[in-house]
């Protein structure tokens, strides 16, 4: 509990600038928290109404989205129903991103306490994980990838089923099972990240101990069996729905060799951690990715005390094993190519030989870094524990090689934050609610892999019209796309956002007439956005008429394209 309540302080205290006002700001910058707002308000919606979690056709009407290839976060969306409930999902997001560092940081120190002695020493593996720049890094958009419980819950689980075996390997397994399954409703990326390590950890662990493992085998083997069949049981349908239900994307989702860790960014502080300088945020500007996916910097103390540490406690079992795992990790984390300060060299690394792999063509090899960050945690908190119960002169010297090492890992505050704001027109009171429930609306900006604020408009306004849009993965030739299939009238769009000119042939018209009467088109609003005023001269020659003015937006009411 005491853990806990400091870990609780201190993720208020990192994330204060939204906290300062709850209910108008949300952790995080601009963009994909308008996702998770979404997600948090629509899956009590549909629970409530007892309608299919998994699947909408509020987004991208007529053909509907998928959820299951989503980031839709369902087990927290439900958790969180009282929260959204009462004080709406913006505030719910905050609970939820924050609660996020916290119970990771407290998972972690329950992980690390069953392999170290010293509750303090595991105390501070916990805080390394949970507070770890790759939680820094994520926690500016991807709270799916921060509810970071899974993994060390899963390496107490895997510990007690093939090392320690003191408890029934059925009940052991059910626990496993059942802990996976809920995974798989709330980040299916970490669940199959935390598989794949797994399945290098397992192996590389009965090779350092093959009697051992020997021995183990017969109830190791029932207890993963039986976690394999309630998996099954439990997450049955939802797989089901993935795979072959409707909307199921197929190819590659990501671009590979893009988010992967580059070899700088170990040791150079991105813009998110205190220590950093405008030199260091320069170099790591230039890295592939973006910053929120920025997540390798360990920092060279703490590669020096690490590298120490695996070393000086090589004859630990655990820790021995703990530093190779993590060096495997971190080294997967670096992609298929080497990349140094943004270039991309010739050189060949292990996740080449492995990331084409169907479960793993899609995983973002740069996130691998929160594996590290546990092991690497626990291994010098080991090293610390050893040295206390050495004697004080060694403890204390250990203690403040572990505390000086951990400095460079302070984040920059005040933390991102986003101001809550949406047009009057989709507020409580305005008049979205009078969008006619047939058909859909456009929105612009339009909501794709450049813009998701309609969602957050959408969300705001209760749900209450469908969108012919939005920021998810959709079947796509020749590969998935995020946002709707590219159009002629979504790329017009786009490009009148980022300053293009309007076209104005009259083929681009009668191209334009088409797709809003192929997708059901009834209303279309234009929010705010760069490029409104060219938006809404481009929609007013389009339409033949003007829009009404309503609450910060233009709206075209009973639109009814005709070609």
């Amino acid at each position: 509990m005491a853990a806990l309540i400091v870990f609780a302080v201190l993720a208020v205290l990192l994330f204060g600038s939204a906290w300062a006002h709850p209910g108008d700001a949300w952790i995080g910058d601009e963009r994909d928290p308008h996702l998770f707002i979404w997600y948090l308000g629509w899956t009590p919606r549909q629970l409530a109404a007892l309608h299919n979690p998994f699947f909408t056709t509020d987004l991208n009407y007529p053909g509907g989205v998928n959820l299951m290839w989503n980031t839709a976060i369902f087990v927290p969306a439900t958790l969180l129903w009282p929260v959204t409930a009462t004080f709406g999902p913006i505030v719910s997001y905050n609970v939820m991103a924050t609660a996020a560092v916290a119970l990771s940081a407290l998972l972690g120190y329950l992980a690390a306490r069953r392999l170290i002695e010293n509750h303090l020493m595991a105390a501070a593996a916990g805080l390394l994980y949970g507070f770890s720049p790759y939680m820094i890094a994520q926690s500016m958009r991807h709270p799916h990838v921060t509810i970071a419980l899974w993994p060390p819950l899963a390496l107490l689980l895997l510990h007690e089923i093939l090392v320690r075996q003191q408890r029934s390997p059925v009940v052991m397994g059910c626990l496993l099972g059942l802990a996976a399954a809920v995974q798989l409703l709330t980040s299916e990326e970490i669940l199959a990240s935390t598989a794949l390590v797994a399945a290098i950890g397992i192996p590389l662990l009965c090779l350092l101990h093959r009697h051992e493992a020997a021995v183990r085998a017969p109830r190791a083997v029932m207890a993963l069996g039986t976690a394999t069949v309630c998996f099954a049981i439990l997450a049955g349908f939802p797989l089901l729905f993935q795979f072959i239900g409707p909307q199921r994307v197929s190819g590659l989702m990501q671009p590979q060799n893009t988010y992967v860790s580059d070899a700088l960014a170990f040791i150079v502080p991105p813009a998110a951690m205190r220590l950093s300088t405008s030199g260091s945020i320069a170099v790591a500007g230039g890295f592939s990715g973006n910053a929120s996916e920025n997540d390798a910097y360990v920092g060279i103390p703490l590669i020096v005390l690490f590298t120490a540490a695996a070393a000086l406690r090589w004859h630990v079992p655990f820790a021995r094993w703990a530093a190779l795992l993590t060096a495997l990790t971190a080294l997967l984390s670096l992609g298929p190519w080497l990349h140094v300060g943004g270039h991309v060299t010739a050189i060949p690394l292990p996740w080449a030989a492995i990331g084409n792999l169907p479960l793993l063509q899609n995983m973002l090899p740069g996130r691998l870094m929160l594996f590290a960050f546990l092991g690497i945690g626990i291994v010098v908190g080991e090293m610390a524990g050893g040295a206390i119960r050495a004697g004080p002169k060694k403890g204390a010297v250990a203690a403040a090689a572990l505390a000086v090492a951990l400095v460079p890992l302070t984040p920059r505050l005040p933390f991102v934050s986003t101001d809550a704001t949406a047009p009057a027109f989709f507020r409580a009171g305005g008049e979205a609610a009078q969008l006619p429930p047939r058909g859909a609306t456009l929105v612009t900006p339009f909501s794709n892999n450049h813009s998701s604020e309609a969602m957050f408009w959408q969300a705001t306004a209760g749900y209450s019209f469908r969108m012919a849009e939005g920021e998810a993965f959709v079947p796509g030739q020749p590969r998935p796309t995020l946002g709707p299939p590219r159009s002629h009238l979504q790329s017009t769009l786009d490009a009148l956002d980022h300053g293009g000119v309007a076209p104005t042939s009259s083929e681009d018209r009668l191209q334009a007439l088409h797709e809003l009467s192929a997708l059901g088109v009834s209303s279309i609003v234009a929010g705010p956005s760069p490029g409104h005023d060219q938006i809404v001269q481009y929609l007013t020659a389009l339409l033949g008429r003007p829009p009404a003015q309503s609450g910060g937006v233009d709206v075209w009411w009973d639109v009814t394209p005709s070609i």
